[in-house]
């Protein structure tokens, strides 16, 4: 007690003893005592601030929350302007940007894909080196030297050296990027007119379908309205007058369907001579080639297990060892069965390949 009268006649800062519950804390929970204590504006400044800058125009300040309808582009330079500050900046002609110093058009500037500008930065610079680089495996002797190119594009990191680099192999290779860009143009008209053409021919099932249940609810109606007439006008039984009426509900229904199935199918056009438009002379694929449309439902299914026998072995010299067990010791048939992995025999191997080649023998040649 005389100590410590002394230290505060002198000035000195009087420490209390640590009390047993105020112990060392362990560095894994010190984080969370200390956010414990944290206002809670604290805590979330640090995630918020990043997603309030990236909400708000660097021009006029705008930002999201109190404009609810902003919309942000994002420019070659990567960095965001509201439609408002484009128009007032950049309708006159190209001018600097006001974060960077970058000339700048109008039309250049495009939406936010995704959320993160490095991901759209990322995503925008592989869009442009892929419309640049965009051999096909074809244009190549073998699918090594295809690697090797599709390698070499990944690894383009050299900014300098890689725009360099990326103008020279644009000037040299002019001509196949124009045809590759080319096929490509067509592929999606293609297959654009392909899913149009497919959805207006699910549309005339969906409509044929509809009147066929229409037409089968009114003859159902016609039906119970002439079976009632006949049932106050007849002296039959009503038990032989409504079996009658069943039956000629069925026929009718049975004749509809016959002739829906035997209506003559939408003509497609042949739309596989759009191809044939973009293929240049050096492609090395087979121009004659089309493209079959196979309807797996409307094609009738022959099973062609009736076309081929299996027998219980053929000269296969890969699977011989597991068959032919004459002239072997025990242990060899033992291996053998070993081998076979839990009943499984070559047999099944055969009848599956003889089913596959004669599976297709029926699908007509369009």
């Amino acid at each position: 007690m005389t100590a410590r009268k002394n230290n505060s006649k002198q000035g000195a800062r009087v420490v209390a003893p640590v009390p047993s519950s105020f112990a060392p804390m362990p560095l894994s929970q010190w984080g969370a005592c200390r956010a414990s204590f944290l206002p809670s504006s604290h805590l979330t400044h640090s995630f918020t601030s990043g997603s309030q800058d990236d909400d708000q125009c660097p021009v006029c300040k705008s930002d999201k929350y109190l404009t609810p309808n902003l919309k942000l582009l994002v420019s070659p330079c990567f960095h965001k302007m509201c439609e408002s500050c484009i128009d007032r900046l950049f309708s006159a002609g190209p001018a600097p940007c006001p974060v960077c110093t970058t000339i700048l058009r109008k039309i250049q500037f495009m939406s936010q894909i995704f959320e993160d500008l490095l991901v759209e930065k990322e995503v925008r610079e592989r869009k442009k080196v892929a419309k640049i680089f965009n051999k096909r495996p074809e244009d190549f002797a073998s699918l090594r030297a295809y690697n090797d190119y599709l390698e070499e594009v990944e690894e383009i990191i050299d900014i300098d050296a890689t725009q360099a680099r990326v103008q020279r192999y644009e000037k040299e290779n002019k001509e196949i990027i124009a045809a590759n860009e080319s096929k490509r143009a067509n592929e999606d008209k293609y297959l654009s007119i392909q899913l149009e053409l497919e959805k207006e021919r699910k549309q005339q099932q969906r409509e044929a379908y509809q009147r066929e249940l229409e037409e089968e609810e009114t003859a159902k109606k016609a039906n119970e309205i002439e079976a009632i007439e006949e049932l106050a006008n007849s002296n039959k039984s009503a038990q032989s007058i409504l079996a009658a009426r069943q039956n000629t509900l069925k026929r009718s229904s049975a004749a509809r369907q016959e002739s829906a199935t035997g209506a003559a199918p939408v003509q497609r056009p042949m739309i596989s001579d759009l191809l044939a438009i973009s293929l240049s002379q050096g492609d090395r694929r087979n121009e004659d080639e089309e493209m079959v449309d196979i309807d797996p439902i409307a094609s009738p299914y022959e099973d062609p297990t009736p076309m081929y026998t299996v027998v219980n072995s053929y000269h296969d010299p890969v699977t011989d060892h597991l068959i032919d067990s004459r002239d072997k010791t025990d242990e060899q048939k033992k291996n053998i069965r070993g081998l076979r992995a839990g009943g499984y025999h070559p047999r099944f191997a055969y009848q599956r390949d003889l089913h596959e080649a004669y599976s297709g023998i029926f699908v007509a040649p369009s």
